[in-house]
C-alpha cells in the first residue's frame, strides 16, 4: 500500500532486518515482524535506489507470496511503484507473469511498460488487462516488434484477429510487422500475417511513427507489397502475399527489375506467359520502361560486374525496339543529357550502336527526330561511326559529301531484312539434383579365413554402415 503522512518508517538498523527477511524469503518471520508493530517503510531518502525496496527485491525474486504481503501489510512510498509492473516482467517467466497479473488487479499502474513486454509473454489474461489500462501498442516498442521477437507465434496472430476490431492502433502494427517480415525476405512470416487479415496493398509511411510525416502534405507512402525485393524469393513472397500477379502489377517489377536489378530481367519475365503482348499493349508504359533502363546504364560505376547488368540492360531494350516500342518518347532536354551519360559511359559501344540502328530502322520519323538530338555530340557520333558510320548520314549528320554515295543493304553493318534481335528473356533452367551414389558392397579383407567369410558380413556388417 502506498503509504500517506504520518506512517513511521524504520531505522538504517529497521530497514536492513526487513531486506534480509524478504531476501532469504523469510516470510513467517517477515509476518511475525509486522504483528509486533515493526515497520516497513523504507526511510526518507535524498537518492532512492531500487535495491532499497523490499517489495521490489521480492519482485525480483519472484516471491509471489512475499510480494502479496508486503502489498496488503506493509507500507510502500511512491517511487517505489513507478516501474514496479516492468522490473516484474523484465525477470520473465510464470512467477513474474502471476506478480504482474497481481499488481494490475491492485491498481498498481503500468508504469513504463511497453506492449513489447506485455505481448510477449503470451498470457491472454494479462494482455487484456493491460489494454484495458490503456497500454499503447503502437511505437518503436509495439506490437509488431513483440511479434517479430516471438518469430510471428501463431498465439499472438490470433489475438491480433481478435482484438483489431476493438484496438485500431493493431491495425498499423500489422502492416508494420509485414513491410519489415517482406523487407527481411521472411516468407512464412509474411503467410502468417496475410492469412490473419493484413493487407500487403495498403500504403502508410515510412516511418510509422513519425507524427511529422502523417501531417505532412505529401508523405512518402510504400506498403509491403512495394516493399518485395527482386530476388530468389520474389515469387514465393508474392505467394505468400496472396498477390495475384496482374499486367499493371508485372510491369512495375518488371521496370524495377530493368532500373534496378538487371540480371534478373528474365526471372521476372516469365512471372507471367505472354510479356511480348503485355508490353505491346501498353506502349507508353512499356516506353517508359525501356527509357528508365537505358538512362540507369551509367549507374553501375562501382559494381564488379558492370559489364553484364549493361549488357542485360541493353538486350532488353534492343529486343523492345525490334517488337516496335516506341522508345525516346519525352523531349525535355535533362532526359536527353541523362541518355547520353548513360550511353557514353557504356562498355560495350557496338550494342549501343547496334540499339541506335534498330531504333531508326524500327521507329517513326519523331523517334528518329530525337534519336538524332541525342546523337548530335560529338562522343554519341564517335561511338556510331566506330560500328555504323551510315547511320549518321541516315540521320542528317555526318560529313556532307558522304550524302551523295549509293549505299546498298548488303554494304551495312546490319541488314533490317534479315536481322533479327537476339531474345534476351530465356527462361531460367531448373536446378538439376542427381542421384547420390550407390553404396558400394563391402568385402571383408584378404586375412579372414574363408570358413568365416561367409557371415563376417552379417557379423561386422553394423560397423560399416
Amino acid at each position: 500500500m502506498i503509504a500517506f503522512a504520518g506512517i513511521p518508517s524504520c531505522s538504517a538498523e529497521q530497514h536492513g532486518e526487513v531486506l534480509r527477511h524478504v531476501r532469504l524469503g523469510r516470510l513467517f518471520e517477515l509476518m511475525d515482524w509486522v504483528e509486533q508493530g515493526g515497520p516497513t517503510l523504507v526511510p526518507e531518502a535524498d537518492r532512492p535506489r531500487s535495491t532499497d525496496s523490499p517489495i521490489r527485491e521480492a519482485v525480483k525474486l519472484g516471491n509471489h507470496s512475499m510480494v502479496r504481503f508486503l502489498w496488503e501489510s506493509g507500507w510502500q512510498r511512491e517511487w517505489e511503484t513507478k516501474s514496479l509492473v516492468s522490473a516484474a516482467l523484465w525477470e520473465g517467466g510464470a512467477p513474474a507473469i502471476w506478480i504482474t497479473k497481481y499488481l494490475l488487479s491492485q491498481g498498481v499502474s503500468l508504469g513504463n511498460v511497453t506492449a513489447f513486454d506485455v505481448f510477449r509473454t503470451h498470457d491472454d489474461e494479462l494482455i487484456l488487462m493491460a489494454l484495458k489500462m490503456g497500454l499503447s501498442v503502437r511505437g518503436p516498442d509495439g506490437f509488431a516488434d513483440a511479434l517479430s521477437s516471438t518469430g510471428h507465434s501463431k498465439h499472438l496472430l490470433r489475438l491480433f484477429r481478435e482484438l483489431r476490431g476493438i484496438y485500431p492502433d493493431l491495425e498499423t502494427e500489422g502492416l508494420v510487422a509485414l513491410r519489415e517480415a517482406v523487407d527481411e525476405g521472411k516468407v512464412r512470416a509474411a503467410a502468417l500475417l496475410t492469412w490473419a487479415g493484413v493487407d500487403p496493398r495498403v500504403q502508410f509511411p515510412h516511418d510509422p511513427y513519425d507524427q511529422a510525416e502523417y501531417e505532412s502534405e505529401d508523405p512518402y507512402l510504400i506498403s509491403a507489397l512495394d516493399s518485395v525485393e527482386i530476388d530468389e524469393k520474389a515469387l514465393q513472397m508474392l505467394k505468400a502475399l496472396k498477390v495475384q500477379i496482374t499486367n499493371d502489377l508485372w510491369l512495375r517489377f518488371f521496370d524495377r527489375a530493368g532500373w534496378l536489378h538487371p540480371e534478373r530481367l528474365s526471372e521476372v519475365y516469365h512471372w507471367i506467359p505472354n510479356g511480348d503482348e503485355v508490353l505491346l499493349a501498353h506502349p507508353e508504359w512499356a516506353a517508359e520502361i525501356t527509357t528508365s533502363m537505358l538512362k540507369h546504364l551509367a549507374c553501375w560505376g562501382g559494381d564488379w560486374d558492370v559489364g553484364k547488368k549493361q549488357e542485360a540492360q541493353l538486350k532488353a531494350c534492343e529486343y523492345l525496339a525490334y517488337l516496335g516500342i516506341p522508345f525516346l518518347v519525352t523531349k525535355e532536354g535533362h532526359d536527353i543529357r541523362s541518355l547520353r551519360l548513360s550511353f557514353g559511359r557504356a562498355k560495350d559501344t557496338e550494342a549501343v550502336a547496334r540499339l541506335f540502328w534498330m531504333i531508326y530502322e524500327r521507329g517513326d520519323p519523331a523517334q528518329r527526330e530525337r534519336l538524332a538530338e541525342i546523337v548530335r555530340t560529338p562522343k554519341m557520333q564517335s561511338i556510331i561511326r566506330m560500328h555504323d558510320s551510315f547511320l549518321l548520314r541516315d540521320l542528317g549528320l555526318g560529313p556532307k559529301r558522304s550524302a551523295s554515295f549509293k549505299i546498298l543493304k548488303r554494304d551495312r553493318r546490319w541488314n533490317s531484312d534479315t536481322y533479327k534481335a537476339p531474345y534476351p528473356f530465356k527462361k531460367p533452367e531448373k536446378p538439376k539434383f542427381e542421384d547420390p551414389p550407390k553404396r558400394q558392397p563391402y568385402f571383408p579383407p584378404a586375412s579372414v579365413p574363408e570358413p568365416e567369410r561367409k557371415g563376417y558380413w552379417d557379423k561386422w556388417s553394423h560397423f560399416h554402415r
